[in-house]
């Protein structure tokens, strides 16, 4: 029995030599992981104080203000959030003099716009924001027992005072900044400016002007989920035989040196087929979703050695300016470029193009947000469908 199991191993090991010495496996990295953005969802709680425009010392009209916040940030963008924000007013009438305060609770539709990105291109790593929003809202008054009171006692004609609960609507914008502490928490300040109706705050304003309400808040904001995430990096599995070593070399006739091949460029209506690589706003890199019209257009190409290929780039005229939409085109050429020149295509088959948005190609504008890779093929000379 031993000596069959010993004969076993002799024979596996022989086996397992054998076949490392016939093929060698490597791995090639074709194209690295890219970053991208996750729609997601975000919490918000803030607290600080109030001021409402009155005849008073500014002290005097300050009070403390709560500020919760559900939303959804669609893109890099832009967002929308539902708040409910309050607390409590306050106002003082001139003469005769009286303090009053009420209670209020105001929920809200903000939209948001992240101007940092919208200036500077979307980073997943950037660690401060600034975004401005505008919404509109309705606020229910409540609790106005002060002004009632001194309406009372000292006689005062408030002439747009109100008794019980009183719904206004509200007019809102405002500014804020964020300051990122980890991928879910960050903290961050916001002010904003909301107007009402003039029975707001119970006064009659000068020629029945709007209230105005101010808040500044600080408080911390918590994302659900990811931002943002990564695509794998696409490896070319090769494998190659372990080099053995070479005979004598044997005296040789140097043959001539054959010409270079050279790119054949030709008119579009000659064009064998195209491949459409699209891109986001403001970025050269392509995306995940993108990855499988490459490897197909690679396998063609591969396929079919006599193939040339003719990329143009372009860019949104809608957004950015012609110095930037230039630079843009010029790199999502380049990004493809030298992705199919990675993955082994000879860079004299590959001829660049930028076209900026002086030309758009589609009706859409993001769809132009495009580099175009046009393939002449001699061999399918009339035009075809590419499917992928």
């Amino acid at each position: 029995m031993r000596k069959l199991l010993f004969t076993l191993c002799v024979c596996l090991a022989f086996a397992t030599q054998s076949m490392a010495q016939q093929q060698v496996t490597n791995q090639r990295l074709i194209s690295a992981g890219n970053v991208f953005f996750v729609p997601h969802w975000f919490v918000t709680l803030q607290g600080g104080g109030a001021y409402d425009v009155g005849e008073a010392k500014f002290s005097k009209l300050v009070s403390p203000a709560l500020q919760a916040s559900l939303g959804y940030q669609y893109n890099p963008y832009l967002a929308t959030r539902l708040s409910v924000s309050g607390w409590q007013a306050r106002n003082c009438y001139a003469y005769p003099y009286a303090e009053y305060k009420w209670n209020f609770i105001q929920p809200a539709a903000d939209v948001l716009a992240d101007l940092t990105t919208l200036i500077g291109g979307w980073n997943p790593d950037r660690s401060f924001h600034v975004w401005a929003f505008a919404g509109l809202g309705v606020a229910l008054s409540f609790n106005n027992d002060d002004a009632l009171e001194a309406d009372k006692r000292y006689g005062i004609d408030f002439q747009k005072i109100w008794d019980g609960s009183r719904w206004n609507p509200v007019v809102r914008g405002g500014l804020g900044a964020d300051i990122v502490l980890t991928d879910n928490i960050s903290v961050g300040a916001e002010v904003n400016a909301n107007m009402l109706p003039d029975h707001f705050n119970s006064k009659l304003g000068k020629r029945d002007n709007r209230d105005w309400h101010f808040n500044a808040l600080v408080g911390i904001k918590y994302t659900i989920g990811r931002s943002y995430g990564h695509t794998e990096p696409i490896y070319q599995t090769i494998v190659e035989p372990v080099p053995q070593p070479e005979p004598k070399p044997e005296p040789k006739v140097e043959p001539k040196p054959e010409p270079k091949p050279e790119f054949v460029d030709v008119p579009v209506e000659k064009i064998s087929f195209n491949v459409n690589i699209h891109f986001v706003i403001n970025q050269s890199v392509i995306r995940a979703n993108q990855v499988p019209k490459l490897q197909r257009l690679l396998q063609y190409l591969h396929e079919h050695p006599k193939a040339f290929i003719r990329l143009s780039g372009y860019a949104d005229k809608d957004t950015g300016t012609p110095e930037i939409n230039m630079r843009l085109s010029i790199e999502r050429s380049q990004v493809v470029s030298q992705y199919l020149q990675d993955a082994g295509i000879e860079e004299w088959r590959i001829r660049r193009f930028a076209k900026g948005d002086r030309v758009q190609p589609f009706d859409i504008p993001q769809d132009n947000r495009v580099c175009i890779c046009f393939v002449y093929d001699p061999d399918n000379p009339v035009p075809q469908a590419f499917t992928y």
